[in-house]
């Protein structure tokens, strides 16, 4: 009998990882054979002349050892991964522990124990089970943002942490032997400590999701400005073949014109020419970084066709930072420029990229048309614009991070309107 409770302690344990393993870290275990041929441990150890808690303690070893093998992994990778597993299931198991004692305090049986671990353990299962359920079904409607869920269970913790200390105070005052009142402010100051640890984790977590959907949108910025730009770029191509093929038959055409002295027609024709060639020239703009000019004609793509884009001093330039601080940079500068001569329909728009190129650093001069003049209220409280967008959280990538970027890279950031222009400058330090 005692045998074939510790066979079921196994199959529950084994059970019991396999599922909390698939919780936290979303890896399926494959039961292998030898797992289950493992069921011989508990035979073997069912014959030791050892007290039951010593054969629980080896059952769960060999759960363990088992485990250990099993899973992919570094070795530390597998002893974070079984810890954090095993501390899990001790949390499920203690919850269990107490109403399956007060079920078996009155079943008189010389295996009381053993069923006792094993009816905890099967406990520990289900609660399990349940977790992977719920884990399921909030995979299914996972959001981009950490869920307000996540930040309540968080708070509950906390709470309760709070509520267990109140109680260790209040129990205190009962205590006479001097050892426990010791124990008890060991206890308080363990918990007080775990609540800072707590919060110190949850900013972290926060901020750290942040950065990470900021580098997402980047990465899928990046992606898009790529393919545009080899779009583009086999557009131009192909038109200045297009140009190339009919250009004897323009210039016969012109020939014929001249020749017959009809210098206005010829004249006329020519300018269609130049008109035409210039657009083709001008269907991609060059300023002389990639990353800025990939990003760049993402942008301008949007630009009704009388928005004219004049880019002076075009040099080659090489900036010192990453290509996704350089995107976070620029695509919000090229975006706001775009949105406000869309949204408020300006007519013949103008927008310049002036370029300084110094020794050590590179400035950036870029100027916009404005509908309107920016009033002191639409200014917030670190001296960037406020957005009016509806949703705020999602459009774009926001003027405070790119004054951040600018700053992180030990760059200079500025805004200012003059004469009906929004201007933000920019100077970034060069690859040396």
């Amino acid at each position: 009998m005692s045998i074939v409770i510790l066979c079921g302690i196994y199959l529950a344990e084994l059970a019991c990882y396999q599922l909390g393993i698939r919780i936290l870290f979303e890896a399926r275990q494959k039961t292998k054979l030898w797992m289950m041929i493992g069921i011989l441990f508990p035979v073997v150890i069912g014959c030791l002349s050892v007290d039951v808690t010593g054969k629980n303690i080896l059952v769960s070893a060999s759960v363990i050892s088992l485990m250990f093998v099993s899973i992919e992994g570094s070795i530390s990778e597998k002893g974070v991964k079984l810890m954090l597993t095993l501390l899990m299931m001790e949390c499920i198991d203690d919850f269990f522990t107490y109403p399956c004692g007060l079920i078996l305090e009155y079943y008189s049986h010389r295996y009381v124990d053993n069923l006792e671990y094993l009816a905890s353990k099967c406990c520990t299962v289900m609660g399990l089970f349940l977790l992977n359920i719920i884990r399921f079904k909030f995979d299914q409607k996972r959001k981009e943002r950490i869920n307000s869920e996540i930040y309540f269970i968080i708070g509950i913790t906390a709470a309760s942490m709070m509520f267990c200390m109140t109680l260790l105070n209040h129990v205190k005052q009962y205590l006479k032997m001097s050892r426990y009142i010791m124990l008890c402010d060991i206890l308080n100051i363990i918990i007080h400590i775990s609540i800072i640890l707590l919060v110190v984790f949850v900013i972290y977590i926060k901020n750290t999701h942040e950065r990470m959907e900021q580098l997402l949108k980047t990465e899928k910025l990046l992606k898009e400005s790529q393919v545009n730009y080899y779009k583009q770029a086999l557009k131009k191509e192909t038109d200045t073949r297009k140009y190339r093929h009919d250009m004897i038959s323009h210039l016969g055409y012109i020939r014929d014109c001249l020749s017959e002295d009809k210098i206005d027609e010829a004249k006329n024709y020519l300018i269609s020419i130049l008109g035409g060639f210039n657009k083709i020239l001008n269907a991609y703009y060059v300023t002389g970084n990639d990353m800025i000019d990939t990003i760049m004609n993402h942008m301008f793509e949007l630009l009704p066709e009388d928005a004219k884009v004049i880019i002076e001093n075009r040099t080659p330039v090489e900036f010192d930072i990453e290509d996704t601080e350089l995107c976070t940079i620029f695509s919000n500068i090229f975006q706001n420029a775009v949105e406000e001569i869309v949204e408020n329909d300006i007519k013949e728009a103008e927008i310049f990229i002036i370029i300084n190129k110094g020794k050590e650093y590179a400035e950036y001069n870029i100027k916009n048309s404005l509908s309107k003049e920016v009033n002191k209220e639409c200014i917030d409280k670190n001296g960037l614009l406020k957005s009016h967008k509806l949703d705020q959280r999602n459009h774009g990538i926001g003027m405070l991070n790119v004054k951040e970027a600018v700053e992180r890279n030990c760059g200079h950031y500025e805004w200012y309107q003059n004469n009906g222009y929004f201007c933000v400058n920019i100077i970034l330090p060069l690859k040396r």
